[in-house]
């Protein structure tokens, strides 16, 4: 396909010479992404879309230069779009950074997530980017954080909070006083509770129900409004200090005593946004500023030894929600669909996707093998990109001459 080419383009990069930037505003090749986008626009109609997936049949057939083109594109109508290069096989798209230094998807994924939590300081991390990384770690142990107001417990279990205990919380906040006076248990009954708690070091609310004082359903809210009140303590600690004790899972009952959906305490312990500096902090720095304004772009990083795995993580999952949050789109380049299954690892999570297939070099058998497989995957299938078609050979090239010609005048 021929368009013309803004003067100055000196880069010999086949990425960067197919990049928007160097055609006119008028050409062909802009106009077909222009449609593009719109007719994405169209495939949600009122509804928002935050991520858009472009994968292929199998290689060559043009999807990077369709992310970045796409994103390109979007970008000029004003949208932040971050491009995200997750082939981690032959990634293409990171070559638009050369150069830089960003640790990438991988080093995010794999590195970043692996910070150590032993103890320090809660003005270099958080509560909540330590709950996060003890969540994603999947860790069994016991949060112990104080700012010299306050003294909270978070117990983990298998990456799951399973307890939360405000060690300073005042008399008439605990929970044996606060069932005492709803009634739901008696001063006595409380007082044998809370004597066998001392004595065996276990949870209060596993203690009553396991005692039979008190069925687990009328325990759930009382119990609730405690958790969430002990978290929003420990959310609220801006300084001081934190540690962290791995136990074993044998030290853990927490496992048999899950009356609480705790992911659910955890939002509604938030006041406003979830603060997370430590982890914001370190996903910003891996992000690369493009020359063109609301273009931004996370390479790849290192490839890693098995790809697959870390698009099916939770880590991933955590990672694209919060970037979801800073960029109005994500448009994410992932290896071919026939020769891996890293796409359609994805593709559930996804608003939509986009196949693209070069003219000419892949059979029809195998583009519907390719379809049926998103299909399979629960992609929402926005349509397919066909690329690289000769209009001249297809008979195309004297309507889109005449059709451009008259639309733009002679000398576009």
């Amino acid at each position: 396909m021929k368009s013309k080419k803004k003067s100055g383009d000196h880069n010999t990069s086949p990425l960067t010479q197919t990049f928007l930037e160097n055609y006119t505003s008028k050409s062909r090749f802009a106009e077909a992404f222009r449609t593009l986008l719109t007719n994405v626009q169209f495939s949600f109609l009122e509804r928002e879309f935050k991520t858009i997936l472009v994968t292929s049949t199998g290689p060559g057939e043009g999807k990077t230069t369709t992310v970045v083109n796409l994103a390109y594109t979007m970008a000029k109508a004003g949208d932040s779009v971050l491009m995200v290069d997750a082939d981690l096989r032959k990634p293409t798209l990171s070559k638009l950074a050369a150069g830089n230094h960003s640790m990438g998807l991988s080093g995010l994924v794999s590195r970043l997530f692996s910070t150590n939590v032993g103890k320090g300081s809660l003005e270099k991390l958080g509560v909540s980017d330590l709950i996060r990384l003890l969540t994603l770690q999947k860790k069994s142990g016991l949060l112990h954080l104080e700012d010299g107001r306050d003294v909270v417990e978070v117990r983990f279990g298998k990456g799951r909070i399973t307890g939360v205990a405000w060690l300073t919380r005042p008399n008439e906040k605990k929970l044996a006083s606060v069932l005492v006076r709803g009634g739901l248990i008696t001063k006595e009954q409380a007082a044998q509770a809370i004597k066998r708690q001392k004595d065996t070091g276990q949870m209060l609310g596993f203690i009553l129900i396991n005692m039979g004082l008190i069925p687990e359903d009328k325990l759930k809210g009382p119990l609730t409004i405690h958790m969430i009140e002990g978290l929003r303590t420990a959310l609220q600690m801006k300084k001081g200090q934190f540690r962290f004790e791995e136990l074993q899972e044998s030290e853990n009952e927490a496992d048999s005593f899950d009356p609480v959906d705790f992911d659910q305490v955890y939002h509604r312990a938030l006041i406003g946004k979830e603060r997370i500096p430590f982890l914001r902090g370190v996903i910003d720095e891996a992000i690369v500023r493009t020359k063109t304004e609301n273009l931004f772009l996370l390479p790849s990083g290192r490839l890693t030894p098995n790809p697959l795995e870390m698009m099916g993580s939770n880590r991933l999952a955590f990672l694209i929600a919060q970037l979801k949050k800073t960029f109005d789109c994500l448009i994410i380049d992932t290896p071919p669909v026939l020769p891996a299954s890293d796409a359609l690892v994805l593709t559930p999570s996804m608003d939509g996707v986009v196949l693209v297939v070069r003219a000419g070099l892949v059979n029809r058998e195998l583009v519907q093998n390719a379809v049926n497989q998103l299909k399979t995957a629960k992609a929402n299938l926005l349509g397919v990109v066909l690329n690289r078609v000769d209009f001249k050979k297809e008979g195309y090239y004297k309507y889109y001459h005449k059709y451009y010609s008259g639309y733009y005048g002679e000398g576009a």
